[in-house]
């Protein structure tokens, strides 16, 4: 410190001696050096070290509240331009009055700072509102103000959600959809099978029940729900209540995502009659062959022929647990080597094509028991 004041006095002291040499022009230069070591050399009072350290102090703290200021007023320019956009793209969407006060309420509850992503973006929307329900705790919310959320997001577009963008909470889900149910989550399974979304709600959503003993309150249950085109979500959720009728449900905000190309695989060995159909109006050879792998996306097979990546097949099947399965429609994806080295029987992979929703059902629902089993076994 004493190093500072002394080089701010040095500073002090070269400019006196300069004015000087302006008004005295014979002064010599031992005559200033003589000056220039009198101040260093000098012993400064007390008073004289704080009124100076006071001066520096002002000054600082001039230059900070200066710099606060000037990014306050650059924040609330920003700001301005952000709400405007905001006003903007909600009249544009033709929210009316209680939607744009209720986004306005959760963005600035959770200090969301680009405004407008809330309505561009539904993962936003949902990541906000999530912490919009942990700060004003969700259970204290009204029911009125949460139906007026989820009627928001039908307005916003949000509702039932575009298949080209993935679920990133059950509060996304919409009624009809399908969830594959195990429970209880580990252990002996007391009620499996396929089940239908009945209503969701931002505090629970309602599947109806399945045929078993009824579920105690708070268990933990594992369900799978595949949405064709997109990908399959595994979750886990608590059971609420069991009516009877229904179960209801917590929400879950973690889902595991398998995309269509990273299905669980299982391996099988089921024959299959194939129609090739060259063209649509086509009906071409009819022929025998072998699953010999299955997964929610698709086949593996063995055929006594070599197709090519793109033909059209329709498939017959006996999906062991549930039945013949008739004239399936899928594409050949890929066509690989031969099957276990035999020059006759060719390794094909194919794909589901068209609406196939119910049949990708059965056979998701027999994945996850072919798997479990195979589980159970390995662990006896």
């Amino acid at each position: 410190m004493r190093l500072l004041i002394s080089k701010c006095l040095f500073l002090i002291v070269v400019l006196n001696v300069m004015a000087t040499a302006a008004s005295d022009s014979m002064i010599t230069f031992d005559e200033f050096a003589k000056s220039i070591r009198q101040s260093v050399d000098k012993n400064y009072s007390i008073e004289f070290i704080f009124v100076f350290l006071t001066i520096i102090i002002v000054l600082v703290v001039s230059v900070v509240l200066f710099e606060i200021h000037r990014l306050n007023k650059f924040r609330q320019e920003f700001m301005s331009l952000a709400w405007g956009k905001f006003d903007s793209h909600a009249r544009s969407l033709k929210l009316n009055r209680e939607n744009v006060y209720i986004l306005k309420e959760i963005v600035q509850e959770v200090g969301l700072q680009d405004p407008n992503s809330i309505m561009k973006s539904p993962n936003v929307f949902e990541k906000t509102l999530e912490k919009f329900y942990v700060s004003r705790k969700i259970e204290n919310i009204e029911d009125k103000k949460l139906t007026s959320i989820r009627n928001l997001r039908r307005a916003l577009g949000f509702l039932p959600l575009s298949k080209e963008i993935a679920f990133i909470s059950t509060r996304q889900f919409d009624h009809g959809e399908k969830c594959l149910v195990q429970i209880p989550e580990s252990g002996p399974t007391t009620n499996k099978g396929m089940s239908t979304v009945l209503f969701t709600k931002e505090k629970n959503w309602s599947i109806d029940r399945l045929e078993g003993p009824k579920v105690p309150d708070g268990t933990w249950i594992r369900m799978n729900l595949t949405r064709p085109g997109d990908a399959e979500y595994s979750f886990r959720v608590q059971v609420l209540k069991d009516t009877g009728e229904e179960l209801l449900l917590s929400h879950a905000e973690k889902l595991n995502r398998a995309q269509q190309r990273n299905w669980v695989r299982i391996d099988v060995s089921i024959p299959v009659d194939v129609i090739y159909k060259p063209s649509e109006d086509v009906v071409g050879d009819v022929f025998s062959g072998k699953l010999i792998d299955m997964s929610g996306g698709g086949f593996g097979m063995a055929l006594p022929t070599k197709l090519k990546v793109g033909d059209m097949l329709k498939l017959s099947f006996e999906l062991p647990g549930h039945g013949p399965i008739n004239d399936l429609p899928v594409k050949v994806v890929r066509v690989a080597g031969q099957y276990n080295n035999n020059p006759a029987e060719t390794v094909h992979s194919v794909a589901f094509e068209g609406d196939v929703h119910l049949v990708q059902e059965q056979i998701i629902q027999y994945v996850f028991e072919k798997q479990r089993q195979d589980i159970l076994t390995r662990q006896i």
